[in-house]
């Protein structure tokens, strides 16, 4: 039995799996943490191969792609690193960091449609013809479409000593140790999987459309764009009759590939040559109809792209931008679009236009942002939808998330609809997709977690879970505020001494000396008519060292240092935020890992392997942020996490030892 700490709502538990029905909740659905043994990162998006149910890959915001091939129990990791300044020359040959060239040797610096053939990379293309992924065959660069970063087409000699030793030639987790440093990861939006070629894959980024043939060990870099927002890929879609046909949705129009995503041009269609294109979808009954989701409505082309028409507008600004599109697997011609303003259904996809749509679910979504629709192939009328609703934000320009992210699900067609999936905290709902061997259950993105629903296939005996001591997270967090000097309270104690500063005198010190001396003449001034008499005169000087106290009681009342605002309280503010996402992240991940291994470890000695690292990385983490919390309350010690000192030096200074002289 796998441990479910986070139930379903509204899901209870049964005695026995008992006949399935028709819906994501039930007695025998659970819902099961799978975010072990994944790098605790930002996700963005999961997907689920239909070639193989066990096959998924996950998006995350920081660059990170993660493949499973055993349902989610074990996770390979590569990333996305790019960068935007060529750093290697060779025969007119730019290459990028993160970037791979393509068999054949053409750069992959090219400027969109154009790629320049380099002179050496032909030469090479023409000897080479061998597998990469092999271990052997040709060395030129037809061979090193998966190479390492900074190296040429012309460096046989290198592969050939990568290869006998028995190695393959880089990927990009051996990358990622080269181009740290002054490089940066980008958001990877989705993973499409090639509908035909499970080893084919697209990542779609916030820098370009990333390409791996082979399953997503190794990526390249396939198109740039032209701008900043030309060069984000939001969607692509591969044509279901022509697998060398590539739609690629981007935030400058439309681009198409006939060579399998090699090279892109732009279209110049009605509709599609500018703008955000948000999603593609090809009707699978008849795939000369291509639809198109902008950020001004949805187009349909019933000639497999070439010309478009637009059958969904509105004068409204959110209901405009459509996010989503689903042809109903049961009914040919029903379709449905996600907006920022609900949900629409059209009874003719394929002919209706722009009067055909009504809105679904009513009014419960008016004004709701929906990034997602599915429709469930098993079952006609199951429904789910993805919602965010977002609020002007009172720290920053524009809309932020304001926790009511939500999946809802509909058994109807739409008509009613309940929330099944909430979320956890801290965090925000990103993503679901089908799980194709029972397609009433669903894999859940949460923006740091991962879940799958599962189904209870036989009687289970109810067990007592066995609960690790560790301590509440509240504990650790103050723990980590206090360590890192950033606690509330400490905060306000500082502030508090400095109102006193206004008890302090201001001193003013200054020191003078005067001297003078005065004549006679004054008095013979007087009588200008006369002789001078008196010509002696007299000198007097006297010295003054004053000292002055003065009190500026205002800062009792008022006291910028001691004030709730400004630069400094601003920096702490983010320091506080930042402690305390860390803990949120890293401990929850620490207790399901420890509560896993303490009630059903997994019967694969590599996997209970990989769960052990998990557990001693995060506790040293936590450890390193808390000034040893996790440890002392492991010997015993139960300290309060108000207790925790204040940051103190993690390496202590090392006595030199005495030299011991040698005989």
């Amino acid at each position: 039995m796998s441990l479910g700490l986070l139930l379903l709502a509204g899901a209870a538990r049964g005695d026995g799996a008992g006949p399935a029905r028709v819906g994501s909740l039930g007695d025998d659905v659970y819902l099961d943490d799978i975010t072990y043994t994944l790098r605790a990162a930002y996700i963005r998006a999961v997907t689920v191969s239909e070639h193989d149910p066990n096959v998924a890959y996950v998006a995350s915001y920081d660059g990170y792609v993660w493949r499973t091939l055993d349902g989610g129990r074990t996770w390979d990791e590569s990333r996305l690193i790019v960068e935007t300044f060529p750093f290697y020359g060779d025969y007119g040959e730019r290459a990028y960091f993160g970037v791979h060239r393509l068999a054949g040797g053409p750069s992959r610096a090219f400027d969109l449609h154009l790629a320049q053939k380099s002179r050496r990379g032909s030469e090479f293309a023409d000897e080479g013809g061998g597998d990469s992924q092999k271990g052997g065959g040709a060395t030129g660069a037809a061979a090193n479409v998966n190479f390492g970063i900074g190296v040429p087409g012309g460096a046989p000699r290198l592969q050939l000593l990568v290869r006998k030793f028995g190695k393959q030639t880089s990927g990009l987790n051996i990358k990622q140790t080269l181009v740290l440093r002054g490089t940066r990861p980008t958001e990877v939006r989705l993973v499409v999987i090639h509908p035909r070629d499970p080893r084919i894959v697209f990542a779609c980024t916030a820098f370009g459309l990333f390409r791996s043939n082979d399953g997503g060990r190794n990526w390249v870099r396939t198109f740039m764009g032209t701008s900043p927002l030309g060069r984000f890929a939001f969607h692509l879609a591969v044509d279901p009759r022509n697998p060398k046909k590539v739609l690629l949705a981007t935030g400058e129009g439309l681009y198409i590939s006939e060579d399998g995503g090699d090279n892109f041009f732009k279209t110049t269609a009605k509709g599609v040559g500018e703008g955000v294109i948000d999603w593609i979808t090809f009707n699978p009954y008849d795939t000369r109809f291509v639809f198109v989701g902008t950020d001004s409505g949805l187009l349909r082309s019933p000639d497999g792209g070439k010309t478009w028409d637009w059958i969904y507008y509105t004068t409204f600004p959110t209901a405009r931008v459509v996010r989503s599109i689903v042809v109903d697997p049961h009914d040919k011609r029903t379709g449905y679009i996600a907006t920022h303003d609900g949900m629409f259904v059209t009874p003719d996809l394929n002919r209706g236009g722009l009067e055909s749509w009504e809105r679904l679910g009513g009014l419960q979504f008016t004004g709701i942002e929906t990034s997602k629709i599915a429709a469930c192939p098993k079952h006609k009328g199951h429904l789910w939808v993805l919602t965010n609703m977002k609020l002007p934000s009172i720290l920053s320009a524009g809309l932020a998330d304001s926790g009511g992210a939500f999946v809802w699900e509909s058994t109807d067609g739409g008509t009613r609809w309940k929330i099944i999936y909430a979320g956890n905290t801290n965090g925000s709902m990103q993503w679901f997709e089908n799980d194709p061997r029972d397609p009433d259950l669903l894999w859940l993105a949460w923006s740091r977690s991962l879940s799958r629903m599962r189904r209870r296939t036989s009687v289970e005996e109810e067990r007592p879970a066995t609960i690790p001591d560790d301590p509440p997270i509240t504990e650790v967090i103050q723990a980590a505020m206090h360590y890192t000097g950033s606690d509330p309270g400490q905060m306000l104690r500082y502030r508090a001494r400095s109102r006193w500063k206004a008890l302090v005198p201001r001193l003013d010190l200054s020191y003078r000396q005067y001297r003078f001396q005065d004549f006679s003449l004054t008095a013979d001034g007087r009588f200008p008519v006369l002789p001078f008499r008196y010509e002696d005169g007299w000198s007097q000087g006297f010295r003054e060292l004053r000292v002055l106290a003065s009190w500026d009681l205002s800062d009792l009342v008022f006291n910028l240092d001691a004030s709730l605002f400004g630069r400094v309280d601003r920096l702490n503010y983010e320091l506080r935020s930042q402690v305390v996402f860390e803990v949120h992240r890293f401990y929850g991940e620490l207790r399901r890992l420890r509560i896993l291994m303490a009630n059903e470890p997994p019967a694969d000695r590599r996997v209970r392997l990989m769960y052990k690292l998990r557990i001693e990385e995060l506790t040293t983490f936590l450890n390193f942020i808390t000034g040893n919390y996790l440890e002392r309350w492991k010997r015993g010690d139960r300290p309060s996490g108000r207790a925790t000192k204040v940051w103190e030096p993690w390496l202590e200074r090392r006595r030199p030892s005495p030299r011991t002289e040698e005989p």
